[in-house]
């Protein structure tokens, strides 16, 4: 007699054998020619039982295999089919809308940033309960909300291989003083940021409750700047606002979080340079260093002790100013050695978790924090080491500004109002900047022919043409004298820095699909910006260890 298990597993495939006929009848899936004959010998032998049901002694295991991949794109089809990004996007803004567009009228009216109104409001002297009280309710609509579409969402996402996509990372939400779009919306497609709700749940069960009303305007009012981005028809969306959904996913969670131990320890040897076999070995290590004095004096590398890049105070003092916040709250202790050791775990799992994510939807990392560009680095370079332990690791990891080696500063197109972003979109004229920009740039990255036995100088020199080359496209735009959205071209133009990093891995988890290489390579989008690294020969074996390398941006206005 067969068991519950055995049975299931039959209805189950009884089913994928039906999904395979009609998605074969419908053309969804196409047979390759080398393989088109056994699959069509294995398709003839199947028969169906007088109830229509396909009997499974005649089903073998190519079919069964094939069955397996025909349920695989009904899913993603029926999902898809489910809810348009678009629907989801209005959703997820009007929840915002209805419930703050008084604030968010206020704040445009007035001229000021989310954070200006936040503070006035959650830190000022009117009650605050009123605002308190829903925080709980919009967080479990919000957490029903994405469990709903999330899934729907990403896979609109995944299945678009004809853009290029940048997916935020390194921050709850992007800086409220500045519009991410603004920045890089004319060198990407589609920008994907994560609900910043979602992402910051479980501390809203640490703040106090005027941090709690701060953190729900300042989010609420930031992401309503870019509802007009998100929804205006286009061909691809200016921006999507789709949840982590790692922080969804329990089971995803623990995984990242393995990911982000492993680095954490590797990080660690490098601050105390001591080898670490477990995370309870370094926490126990760190439980002994109880004084800020203790730790640093056991610190080896104090580069790499790093809390913010724009702390100036001497690194004792910013310890013991950590150990007095609410990172170190959140984390119940006010142990030095602890909190120091457990930063480099929660940098690296961020990591982990917008790398993985960008592999995923087939986009690249965009950092605009300076602190999480920094561990993002260090991720990419823990990462060559451990892959190459026996080569020099500066020669497998390249991360170089896009500025001048002279220390001049890039100019490039990153004021764009949201207005002027959609008037370039929809009347085309994003195109002719991007054939602008392109001209006489070969590629913007090729990861997989990175040559990195080549000497830094020749490198260098590369970057260096790639720079001027950019500066002249620059000033063929300028002079075209556009008005676009009331604003003069010139008017966009920013001073500033755009890195790009990459190393060589040997983690395929963490590539670029070739789809995604083959757009960058030969569309005119990310391609746009210069190129950082000419093609150099080399030999099909390095080609194929760097076919994957993974990729990351960060784009940064001088001050």
């Amino acid at each position: 007699m067969k068991s519950k298990e055995e049975k299931e597993y039959e209805e189950r495939v009884k089913r994928r054998v039906l999904i395979l006929k009609e998605q074969l009848e419908n053309g969804n899936i196409h047979i390759s020619e080398h393989l088109a004959d056994d699959f069509e010998k294995s398709l003839l032998k199947v028969r169906l039982d007088e109830n229509g049901e396909p009997d499974l002694d005649t089903v073998d295991g190519r079919i069964r295999s094939m069955a397996l991949m025909a349920e695989h794109i009904d899913h993603r089809q029926k999902m898809k089919s489910a809810i348009s990004l678009r629907q989801i996007q209005e959703g997820y803004f009007n929840r915002m809308e209805s419930n703050f567009n008084h604030f968010y009228e206020i704040m445009i009216e007035k001229d000021v940033s989310p954070h200006q109104v936040a503070e006035v409001i959650a830190f000022g002297k009117q009650s605050i309960d009123h605002l308190d009280e829903v925080i709980e309710p919009i967080l479990k609509d919000l957490e029903k909300f994405w469990e709903l579409v999330a899934e729907s969402g990403y896979l609109h996402l995944e299945d678009d291989y004809d853009s290029i996509k940048a997916i935020f990372g390194g921050d709850l939400f992007p800086s409220n003083e500045e519009n991410i779009a603004s920045k890089c919306g004319i060198y990407t497609d589609t920008i994907i940021l994560p609900c910043p709700f979602i992402r910051s749940r479980n501390m809203f069960n640490v703040w106090n409750k005027q941090q709690r009303v701060y953190y729900l305007l300042k989010h609420v009012l930031n992401i309503l700047q870019y509802k007009e981005l998100a929804l205006t028809e286009l061909d691809k969306p200016i921006i999507a606002i789709l949840p982590d959904k790692e922080m969804m996913d329990e089971f995803a969670y623990e995984n990242i979080s393995k990911l982000g131990e492993k680095d954490a320890l590797y990080h660690a040897e490098k601050v105390f340079d001591r080898k670490f076999e477990s995370m309870d070995e370094l926490i126990d290590f760190e439980k002994s260093l109880d004084t800020v004095e203790k730790v640093t004096n056991e610190i080896k590398d104090r580069n790499r002790v790093l809390f913010d890049t724009e702390f100036k105070e001497p690194l004792e003092l910013q310890i013991k100013n950590h150990t007095e916040s609410d990172s170190a709250k959140a984390m119940s202790t006010n142990n030095p050695g602890i909190l120091v050791s457990m930063m480099g775990f929660g940098r690296m799992s961020v990591c982990n978790e917008l790398l993985l994510k960008s592999s995923k939807v087939g986009g690249i990392p965009l950092i605009d924090a300076p602190t999480s560009w920094e561990y993002f680095k260090w991720k990419l370079e823990y990462d060559s080491e451990r892959t190459y332990p026996d080569k020099d690791y500066s020669k497998l990891h390249i991360v170089k500004g896009l500025n001048g080696l002279d220390n001049s500063k890039l100019q490039w197109i990153g004021k764009i109002p949201p207005k002027g972003l959609i008037e370039l979109r929809k009347n085309g004229a994003i195109n002719e900047i991007r054939e602008i920009l392109l001209k006489g740039i070969d590629e913007l990255v090729n990861a997989n022919q990175f040559d990195f036995t080549s000497t830094s100088h020749k490198v260098f020199n590369n970057l260096n043409f790639a720079f001027n080359q950019h500066q002249e496209n620059i000033k063929k735009l300028t002079n075209k004298k556009w008005r676009i959205a009331g604003k003069d071209f010139g008017s966009w133009l920013v001073m500033g820095s755009v890195e790009i990093a990459s190393a060589c891995t040997g983690n395929m988890i963490f590539g670029l699909p070739s789809a995604v290489l083959s757009q960058i390579l030969d569309a005119p989008k990310l391609k746009d910006l210069p190129k950082t690294i000419e093609n150099i020969k080399q030999t099909e074996q390095e080609k194929e260890k760097l076919k994957k390398s993974p990729l990351g941006l960060m784009f940064k206005y001088s001050k």
